[in-house]
């Protein structure tokens, strides 16, 4: 494990590491990234093996290794995916995005670390027995189906990966595994789908969750299989397909099991499930119970707002889909506020095509184009899942290239409404 940088003046720095040196072992143990690292680093006394410039170097710690010891080791360099999945997002991608939006991750450290799903393809026996050596748990398995012959097609594998082998390795291991299948019509639904859902709850509890999304297709979909995206007509039919089984669960299981993305509800304009459909909220960031954790919030701050500001607009953006819901559910809540004008804008998605309809894959120059025309507003409120971690957009714009294009303060927060109340609250003063 490489040190990408030791804080001055701290443990490690005292006692002679340096950035660049390698962390070899702990105790005899190899270390090969940060996971081998948390893992053995609290068994004291503790002998780190370290290689540097000038050799190999021995060095003795009598306390546990924590963020104390002053090292920060370089990120973990990514295992790719070798698959072909038929609806494979990223090649669905257009050229001359940044590079990182090319990159087919399938890394188990990244599944326990993050919630990334993998397909455990390429795994073989030695990252198994890791995995139950250090209980890296819980991971996060794309399935898709388990009927070989229809996992190989939609993988793009040529042989049996032996997923249900795996799985079944890993739940004798009590390893917990939260398991997702991507729909798509005419591929994996029907009998099929009913097949899947079958096999994998004979690993309850081992296997905690299921959750089942629509798959999703952009324009720049060039020379791949032929995909069906799941129409207002398909979703009422999977809604009414789950209810049944989704109360079977829960009587049997005393949970729900498995669940469906909010994108179903919304495309099939049903009402979405309550609150206690989505137990613990374990599949939340697949958009299971986004939506539904979103409004609930909103109703516990609106007893927050005050009913009568300086005059304030508020322009928020959101995805096609979910404007209906903002619509019905927030602007007319907000509509008795004194002062207080907000209008919501869906944006229509010609990036990748109108057919993608979800907020978390706007971009910031559908935003700009579409909202230039627009009476200025005091604020625009972006959803926040629609910028990655160092707040960029998929388009590489940012908030602050927004601001510059449109003239207006831009804001993107965990909540649009903690947001909204920051401001009502500086308007009342």
């Amino acid at each position: 494990m490489k040190i990408l940088s030791v804080q001055e003046r701290g443990v490690a720095w005292e006692m002679g590491i340096r950035s660049g040196d390698e962390l070899l072992e702990i105790n005899g143990n190899p270390i090969r990234d940060i996971i081998d690292y948390h893992f053995w680093a609290f068994d004291t006394p503790l002998e780190l093996k370290v290689r540097q410039p000038s050799g190999l170097t021995l060095f003795e710690v009598d306390f546990p290794l924590d963020e104390e010891f002053g090292i920060e080791p370089d990120p973990i360099s990514v295992q790719c995916c070798g698959n072909k999945c038929v609806f494979c997002f990223v090649d669905q991608n257009p050229q001359g995005l940044r590079p990182s939006l090319y990159v087919k991750d399938e890394d188990i450290r990244l599944s326990f670390l993050y919630g990334n799903y993998v397909t455990l393809t390429r795994v073989g026996q030695p990252v198994l027995q890791r995995i139950v050596d250090q209980q890296l748990s819980p991971l996060y398995i794309s399935v898709h189906a388990t009927d070989p012959i229809v996992r190989k097609k939609m993988l793009g594998i040529k042989g049996n990966d032996r997923l249900l082998e795996k799985i079944d390795f890993l739940a004798r291991h009590k390893i917990t595994m939260h398991a997702q299948i991507v729909l798509c019509p005419g591929w994996n639904d029907g009998e099929i789908l009913q097949d899947t859902i079958d096999t994998l709850k004979s690993f309850y509890p081992a296997i905690a969750s299921i959750a089942i999304v629509p798959v999703g297709l952009t324009r720049h979909r060039r020379n791949l299989p032929l995909l069906h995206a799941v129409t207002p007509q398909k979703a009422r039919q999977v809604i009414a397909w789950h209810k049944a089984i989704h109360k079977s669960f829960r009587h049997a299981f005393g949970t729900g099991f498995l669940y469906l993305a909010d994108e179903f509800y919304l495309l099939a304009n049903a009402r979405l499930p309550a609150r206690t459909y989505y137990d613990d909220f374990v599949q939340i960031e697949n958009g299971v119970g986004m939506v539904r954790d979103f409004l609930d919030t909103f109703a516990v701050i609106t007893r927050e707002m005050p009913t009568s500001i300086k005059p304030l607009s508020i322009l928020v953006v959101t995805g096609s889909l979910a404007a209906p819901i903002f619509e019905s559910r927030i602007v007319n809540k907000l509509a008795g506020i004194r002062n207080l004008a907000v209008k919501v804008r869906a944006i229509k998605n010609t990036f990748y095509g109108e057919s993608v309809t979800v907020s978390g894959l706007l971009t910031g120059q559908d935003i700009a184009e579409q909202v230039s025309n627009e009476k200025k507003a005091d604020i625009i409120m972006l959803p926040p899942n629609c910028l990655n971690e160092s707040g960029y957009f998929l388009d590489d714009w940012t908030p602050e290239n927004l601001q510059e294009r449109l003239q207006i303060k831009i804001h993107a927060t965990e909540s649009h409404f903690d947001e909204m109340i920051a401001y009502m609250e500086k308007d009342t003063k």
